[in-house]
């Protein structure tokens, strides 16, 4: 426990200190050239501006976060779903499974408009387009993970009488986690700029909504506090996903999941 935990404070060494010369860098360029805050506000006033507007920055945020996390899990569902049906089923994988990748080409950003005509400036809109974002990367990276099974671990299963669940489950499952994960990670990222822009478009509430607003009252410190608190927040849900993958993928060293996902 206490080596993991002096490799997870060496590994965040690196970056935190690193963030905090810029920030300081930061602050120093805008005093020192006199930059006004409409145009840079520095770190300090970005971080008074969080302080002394939280709860209008958390009434926002939890709109932003919630289709965030809902259209993150249906993506992760239906994404696993759809790579089992590539992997086992013929027509998915010669017919669909190129479809699917070609699609990929389509800047999905574009389609917001759309849904905004099809279901409304609700929540429905927002959550669709976080779904479908974050849904390719996860399709693509588990039936990766299903289908990069060594032929010759299967054909010995195969040999031993074991059934098509069970070499799923004992087999499959396990070598596609690390792809999984990958793809969550994906995942999680693009849910959050679907939301936003979905929040861009056309929404009465949530951090894409604070920030357009923001930006048209020219308040630059509350629109760069918005932003602030959304890196942190998907920060935090990225971190809860890899903290997930540490324990589902005990057997593989990061070095180990980074080189299969990037496989």
């Amino acid at each position: 426990m206490a080596a993991r935990l002096r490799r997870y404070a060496s590994e965040l060494g690196w970056p935190i200190g690193i963030s905090l010369a810029m920030l300081g860098l930061w602050e120093f360029a805008v005093r020192e050239l006199g930059i006004r805050s409409i145009i840079l506000p520095p770190p300090s006033e970005i971080a008074q501006a969080i302080i002394a507007r939280h709860d209008l920055l958390l009434t926002h945020l939890w709109p932003s976060l919630y289709l965030t996390v809902v259209g993150f899990a249906l993506s992760v569902v239906g994404g696993v779903l759809v790579a089992v049906l590539i992997t086992y089923s013929t027509i998915m994988r010669k017919g669909f499974y190129p479809v699917i990748i070609v699609s990929q080409v389509i800047p999905k950003i574009s389609i917001a408009p759309l849904f905004i005509v099809w279901f409304g400036t609700g929540t429905m809109s927002g959550l669709l387009l976080a779904f479908l974002v974050a849904f390719f990367p996860m399709t693509i990276n588990a039936a990766m993970g299903f289908q990069a099974v060594d032929e010759d671990i299967h054909r010995m299963a195969r040999t031993f009488m074991g059934t098509r669940w069970q070499i799923f489950w004992k087999i499959r499952m396990p070598n596609a986690l690390p792809y999984i994960f990958a793809g969550m990670k994906i995942s999680i990222t693009l849910a959050i700029i679907g939301v936003i822009v979905s929040e861009f478009v056309a929404s009465q509430e949530g951090i894409g909504y604070l920030i357009k607003l923001a930006g048209g009252l020219l308040d630059t410190p509350l629109m760069m506090a918005a932003i602030t608190v959304l890196s942190i927040s998907g920060l935090a849900l990225y971190g809860i996903i890899a903290a997930a993958e540490g324990r589902a993928v005990y057997w593989q060293t990061p070095n180990d999941i980074g080189g299969a996902a990037g496989g």
